[in-house]
Formats: C-alpha cells, structure tokens, sequence
C-alpha cells in the first residue's frame, strides 16, 4: 500500500513539474538584413536605461527562442540591440510569446504578436504608425513631383494628408479609450504632442500610473510632466510662482506683497562672483526707476546668514526686500523657478505676470523703459 501511495505521488510531482514551465519568447526574423551569428536579447528597463537580463543566438532560419525566469513579469523589450527593439508584456498567465519579425533593421515597423493581449494592442498601434508614415512618404513624393505653381494640385495633397492625420488622431484616442487599465498605452505617448496636448498627456500619463505604479516607465514620466508643467508655470505671461520666505530679521516677506509694482525677482549669493559684479548695476537702476514703481525681490543661495548680511550691506542693496532659507542649492526656490544657474532674474509686471526672465545689464535697463 506505501509503495502504491509513493508511485502516486511520484506522477502527481512529475505532472505538476510538467505544468510549471517559465514563459518563453520565441518566433522568427525574416531573412532580410539577417546578420550571421546574430544575437537578439530581453532588455529591463531600470531607471533611464536598459539592460539585457536574458538573450539568445538566432539560428540561419531566422528562429530564436528565449525561456524566461519565472520572476520575470511586467514590460520587457525584445530586440537585437537597445536601439532596435519592440515592446512585449509578461505577466503571470503568459506562457508564450510568439513574434514574427518582417524587418531585421526595425523591429517595429512590421511584426505580428500572439500570447499576450496587452503586446498584440501595442503591435496593433505600431502597424497604425507605420501606415501613417508610408502615406506620408507617399504624399510627400507626390508634392516633388507636382510643378510649383501646381497649387490646385499641391491644395489636394495638402487635403489628402490632413485628413489622413485626422483620421489617425481619431484611431489613437480610441486606442487610449480601449486601453485604458492596460501597459498598452506606453506605446501611445510617442504619438502625443505634449506641447499642444498636455492635458492628454497627462492623462495617459495618470492612467499609466494606476497600471504600472513605481516602475521605471511612470517615475520618468512624472518627471517629465513635472518638468512641463515647470516650463508652463514660467512662461512669458504666466504668473510668477509665489515665493514666501524669511528676511534677515526673521520676518517672511511674500513675493506678491509687491503687487501692484513691476518686480525684478533676483536670485544671487555672496559667493557668487557674477551675482556681485551685477549688483551695483541692479543698484543703479533701483535708484534710478523706483519712483516710478520698481523694486527688487532678492533671494539669496548662501548658507551662511553672516556673510549674507554682509554681502548686503557691502554692496549696498537698499531694498527692503532680501529673503533666504539659507539651504543654498537645497532651497525650495530652486525647485519652484527651476534655475541651474546664478546669477538668475525674473521680471514681473504690476500684475505678478511674468516679463521676461535672465536679464542683466543693458538688457535689463532696455526692458524697464519699456515697461516704466
């Protein structure tokens, strides 16, 4: 009887040893640009870089197959180089993926998928986007060969190919309607202009975030946004950021305090050489202009309030306005304007609107008679 029960044992171990297998990649390159002895590898994105974590020789055929480890879930990229590859998506269910690569040069432009549904979505899109790109060459041989007062005929083309465009913005926002909850949308982001479609941006940007939250994919596109969104918020015509921070006297001075006022907002420090050989031309025109309703908002990057002080009364900085948190390149100023450099200078109106920014010297002086 124990020898009947341990048999039986022995098949159940040997059939669930035979169900846990590790999810392969395999398929076949088109012979097209095959190079011999070529490799192709499973990349990782780790923070802004890939690396390979797997990789596999191709044989004369075309045919490679790459068997994963079982840990291995998430967005990986196949390719023959890290300039060459395509998007695939394992996760826990995956058994296999099977690819079918028409061009060796670029993956993406022509590929089939099966095995994962989130990985056919993303070749779904790029079939989309090579479309797109033929029907543009195709325009634009089209426009070459039309004479140049041809403009009957190049307002067709021209018709032709905005259509076409609208057709493809209208597939690429079904897309992320379709897909929203799937790591598919990684592919639509390229195919967005953050520029003119920000908010859309952002919004796949969020979706994303659900999905794939603190990876690699969602921790550079939250600094990506945060980086835009900085830009936006110190673009010409858009109001300064407030800035709420101590003076030498322990006492906050706010920014917007000097509504009402056009503003040189003037990031320097003591030990800053440029910012010192600035000051007494900031000097000349405070005197010069504040009658007029200038005044300057100095934010100092010293560490050490003595010198800070000093360097105030050496260079006779009149104003009543000098603030610090005395953490230097640690403040919180920095992050808000996002300089990398001093001496740094923002210009505000009357109505905490920003002017112009990075003005010294004559520059600055021109830009206050304008406005004054």
């Amino acid at each position: 009887m124990k020898k009947i029960v341990l048999a039986i044992i022995g098949v159940i171990t040997l059939i669930n040893c035979g169900n846990e297998t590790n999810p392969t990649v395999e398929g076949k390159i088109q012979a097209l640009g095959l190079e011999s002895n070529q490799m192709v590898y499973i990349y990782k994105l780790n923070d802004k870089s890939m690396s390979a974590i797997d990789s596999a020789l191709v044989g004369k055929n075309g045919e490679f197959k790459i068997e994963l480890q079982d840990s291995n879930k998430g967005i990986f990229h196949f390719g023959s180089s890290r300039v060459n590859t395509l998007p695939i998506v394992i996760k826990n269910e995956t058994k296999k993926i099977e690819l079918d690569i028409k061009n060796n040069q670029q993956f993406t432009i022509d590929y089939n998928v099966n095995g994962s549904q989130e990985s056919e979505q993303m070749a779904l899109f790029y079939k989309k986007v090579y479309d797109m790109m033929l029907f543009n060459q195709g325009i634009s041989m089209k426009m070459k060969q039309i004479a140049p007062d041809n403009f009957a005929g190049q307002e067709i083309l021209q018709k032709e190919s905005m259509m076409a465009s609208q057709e493809f913005v209208k597939f690429r926002n079904q897309f992320i309607e379709d897909n929203k909850g799937s790591e598919a949308l990684v592919v639509v982001l390229e195919q967005i202009r953050p520029e003119s479609e920000f908010t859309l941006f952002k919004e796949v940007a969020q979706e994303l975030n659900k999905t794939l939250p603190n990876t690699p994919y969602t921790s550079n596109l939250n600094q990506y946004i945060a980086q835009m969104e900085m830009k936006t918020m110190l673009s010409i015509g858009s109001e300064a950021p407030e800035l709420d921070f101590p003076g030498p006297d322990g006492t906050n001075i706010k920014l917007s305090s000097l509504r009402g006022k056009v503003v040189l907002l003037d990031f320097w420090a003591s030990w800053c050489k440029p910012c010192r050989m600035e000051n007494p031309n900031v000097v000349k025109l405070y005197n010069k202009y504040k009658d007029q309703g200038f005044d300057v908002y100095s934010f100092s990057l010293d560490e050490k309030k003595d010198r800070w002080i000093k360097a105030i009364e050496d260079d006779g900085l009149v104003w009543g306005n000098h603030v610090s948190d005395l953490k230097g390149w640690k403040s919180q100023s920095v992050s808000i304007y996002g300089f990398g450099g001093i001496p740094f200078t923002v210009l505000i109106d009357r109505e905490g609107k920003i002017l112009a920014k990075k003005l010294r010297g004559e520059a600055l002086e021109t830009a206050l008679e304008k406005v004054l």
